[in-house]
């Protein structure tokens, strides 16, 4: 496989730099590669409430996985 843009690292930071760059109308193709087999999510402080059980882990996730799909993100779980 060959992208445009490699992302390495599925956090909050890697997950925001492919939001900002379909913002900015990048249409070139972009993959995250992540450690982790979901989707990127709100790390710690914000992870702790689904640990204690006080969100569902779809209210961590930063987008779901449609929002990916639709601006053709590619993740690499």
């Amino acid at each position: 496989m060959q992208f445009d843009v490699v992302i390495v690292g599925g956090g909050q930071g890697g997950a925001q730099v492919a939001v900002m760059l379909r913002t900015q109308k990048f249409e070139g193709s972009i993959a995250i590669i992540g450690d982790e087999p979901e989707l990127p999510y709100e790390r710690p402080p914000l992870s702790k409430e689904y640990f204690a059980g006080e969100k569902e882990f779809e209210r961590i996730q930063l987008r779901p996985a449609k929002y990916w799909d639709e601006r053709e993100v590619t993740m690499l779980l």
